[in-house]
C-alpha cells in the first residue's frame, strides 16, 4: 500500500494547507507560512520511520471487490493517522475521512497524467461561502433552512483537469447579403433588393481554449465560470494540492478536441460576422478554418464547489477560485410560490377594480 503525501508544519507538526492569499503552505495551528520549495526540500530530506508489524487476522467474511471494481480503485495509507484511504483511480488529492488531514495521492499525477501547470487558488473558502450567501440573499421563494450554516460549511475546493488548446486559425468566410431600398413612383411604392456575395478572411490566434478533462464534472457548469487567466499558471507541484481535492483527467485530449474545434469555429464565425455591416441581411454560406501550430497542454484549474440535495434533487454551486465568477441553481418553495402568485393576483385584481371605479366616477365608463 502506498503512502499518501501529507505536508506537516516543521514547527508544530500540524497539517499544512496551500493558502490562497499567502500563496504558500500555511499552518492554521501556529500561524507560520512556508514557501513551497522549502517544504518540498524538507520532505525529501527526511527519512521515513519504519513501522511495527501489524497483527495478522484471518478474515472470515466473504466477498470483496470484483475484478472490474478493483481495476478502478486505489488504496493509500494516511501518514497522519495511519488509516487506509480507498479512492477512485482519478483522485489525486483529498482529505482523510478519519482525521480530516489533507492527503496527496502519490503517482496519480505522474507520467502522462502529470499536469503541465496549475492555476493556484486565489479565492479563499470564506470568499466562496460569502458568494453563496449573497447568491441566496433576497430570494424570497427559497425554502426555509436550505442555506443553513452546516450546508455552507460543506463548500470544498477542487482542482479540475482541463486541456488547453492553442492554435492559429486562418479563416475564409462567404455570405449572401442584401440591401433593401424603397421609393415612390406615382401611386406605387417600389422596393428594390440588391444581392451581394461577400467574402471575409482573416488570421486569428487562440491562446488557451479550455475543455474540461474530467467526466465527473458538468462541462456546461465548468464553461459557465470561465474565463481563467492562464498567464498566471504556475509550474506544477503537488504542494499546491494540499488542503484541496484534485482529480486527474479521465477524458483524453483527442476526445476533447471536437469541443475545442466547436468553440474555435463559433468564435471565428462571430468575429467574421461582426465585420459584415450595412446590409439588411447577411446569411453565412461557407466557413473554412485552417488550424496551424496547434498545441495542447494540461492545466489544473481551481474551483470551489458545493453539491447538495433538497427534496431528492441535487443542486450544484460552483465558483471560479481565481476570479470569483459564481453560478448555481436554487430550489423554489412551492408553498411560498403559490402564496406569492395568489397575492399578486389579488393585488392586480384589486388594482383593476379600483381603476374601473375611478373611471366610472369620472364619467369615462
Amino acid at each position: 500500500m502506498q503512502q499518501a503525501a501529507h505536508y506537516k508544519c516543521p514547527c508544530c507538526g500540524a497539517a499544512l494547507t496551500f493558502g490562497s492569499q499567502s500563496q504558500q503552505l500555511d499552518c492554521a495551528s501556529c500561524g507560520n507560512s512556508f514557501p513551497l520549495d522549502t517544504i518540498e526540500q524538507l520532505e525529501s530530506a527526511q527519512v521515513q520511520n519504519t513501522t511495527d508489524e501489524q497483527l495478522q487476522w484471518q478474515y472470515a467474511g466473504g466477498g470483496g471487490y470484483t475484478q472490474e471494481e478493483a481495476v478502478h480503485l486505489r488504496s493509500y495509507r494516511c501518514q497522519a493517522c495511519g488509516a487506509e484511504i480507498v479512492t477512485d483511480e482519478t483522485v489525486a488529492a483529498t482529505e482523510c475521512v478519519y482525521c480530516g488531514n489533507p492527503s496527496v495521492m502519490p503517482g496519480v499525477l505522474s507520467g502522462a497524467y502529470r499536469p503541465d501547470a496549475v492555476i493556484p487558488f486565489r479565492k479563499s473558502k470564506k470568499e466562496a461561502q460569502d458568494a453563496l450567501r449573497n447568491h441566496c440573499k433576497g430570494k424570497k421563494l427559497l425554502p426555509k433552512g436550505f442555506m443553513d450554516e452546516n450546508r455552507i460549511e460543506k463548500v470544498s475546493g477542487v482542482y479540475v483537469p482541463f486541456w488547453l488548446f492553442e492554435a492559429e486559425a486562418e479563416a475564409d468566410c462567404t455570405y449572401n447579403a442584401t440591401k433593401v431600398s424603397s421609393h415612390r413612383e406615382g401611386n406605387y411604392m417600389v422596393t428594390r433588393t440588391a444581392h451581394f456575395l461577400l467574402r471575409r478572411g482573416g488570421h486569428l490566434g487562440f491562446k488557451a481554449v479550455p475543455v474540461d478533462g474530467s467526466s465527473k464534472m458538468d462541462d456546461t457548469l465548468m464553461e459557465s465560470i470561465e474565463p481563467y487567466d492562464s498567464d498566471k499558471a504556475e509550474q506544477f507541484s503537488t504542494a499546491f494540492l494540499s488542503g484541496y481535492q484534485a482529480q486527474r483527467y479521465d477524458v483524453e485530449a483527442a476526445d476533447c478536441q471536437p469541443r475545442a474545434n466547436e468553440r474555435i469555429r463559433a468564435s471565428v464565425s462571430a468575429t467574421m460576422a461582426a465585420t459584415v455591416a450595412g446590409y439588411a441581411t447577411a446569411v453565412p454560406v461557407n466557413t473554412q478554418i485552417q488550424l496551424q501550430h496547434g498545441q495542447v497542454r494540461q492545466v489544473l484549474m481551481p474551483v470551489w464547489m458545493l453539491n447538495t440535495r433538497w427534496q431528492d434533487k441535487t443542486y450544484t454551486f460552483a465558483m471560479n477560485a481565481q476570479t470569483g465568477q459564481f453560478i448555481g441553481d436554487l430550489p423554489v418553495d412551492k408553498g411560498k410560490f403559490w402564496k406569492w402568485l395568489l397575492g399578486l393576483a389579488v393585488l392586480i385584481g384589486g388594482g383593476g377594480t379600483a381603476l374601473a371605479y375611478l373611471l366610472f366616477n369620472m364619467g369615462v365608463l
